[in-house]
């Protein structure tokens, strides 16, 4: 069943197993909506205001999310598919909202913020996340498998057991980033010596 997202979520709190599509304007709102297994399927939500909802092993799938408002929503094991995040700040979801098992494939992220959240187990398969900041995040065990990672800050953050295999253009500083068990391969070291000002050719 497929349901237009604005004609349901103006008449009910709960959704679960609807297929939603449509757009909203910037600045349109939604508040206080439980989602539970809903799929958004190709809309355009940017600058849209989702505002302490629920959403529920939701699916994201070419949706347009840019600059979205995401404050005090909570999100378990979503999974976002060539959709567009840029300038999103999960940051502001409700505190502990963001759940582990997060799943991004092929998205584009830049300016992203999830900083001080708890993301272990998550991924980031083929995404852009220029300037994304990760800064003071529980990282542990996420997977970074083919994405861009220019000028991501990982200031504070626990990469310990996460995988950096495939992904280009990162920089971290060992110094001040939890390292343990971290797998990158060798053509990406430079990217952990450079805050040593040490040049891999």
């Amino acid at each position: 069943m497929v349901t237009r997202l604005l004609d349901e979520v103006g008449v009910a709190a709960y959704l679960t197993d609807q297929q939603l599509v449509g757009s909203m304007v910037a600045g349109e709102e939604v508040r206080g909506v439980e989602f539970d297994g809903c799929a958004f399927d190709g809309g355009v939500l940017a600058g849209a205001l989702l505002l302490g909802c629920t959403f529920t092993e939701c699916t994201f799938t070419g949706i347009d999310l840019a600059r979205a408002s995401v404050t005090d929503s909570t999100f378990r094991e979503c999974r976002f598919v060539e959709s567009r995040l840029m300038g999103v700040n999960f940051a502001l979801a409700h505190a502990g909202a963001i759940s582990s098992a997060f799943a991004f494939e092929h998205c584009r992220m830049d300016y992203a913020s999830f900083h001080g959240l708890g993301l272990t187990s998550s991924s980031w398969h083929g995404c852009r996340l220029l300037d994304a900041d990760f800064g003071e995040c529980d990282l542990r065990r996420t997977d970074f498998a083919g994405s861009d990672l220019s000028g991501a800050s990982f200031a504070g953050a626990d990469l310990r057991d996460a995988s950096l295999i495939g992904a280009v253009n990162y920089a971290l500083d060992v110094r001040d980033v939890k390292v343990k068990g971290l797998r990158v391969e060798a053509s990406g070291a430079g990217g952990l010596l450079s805050a040593f000002g040490i040049v891999v050719d």
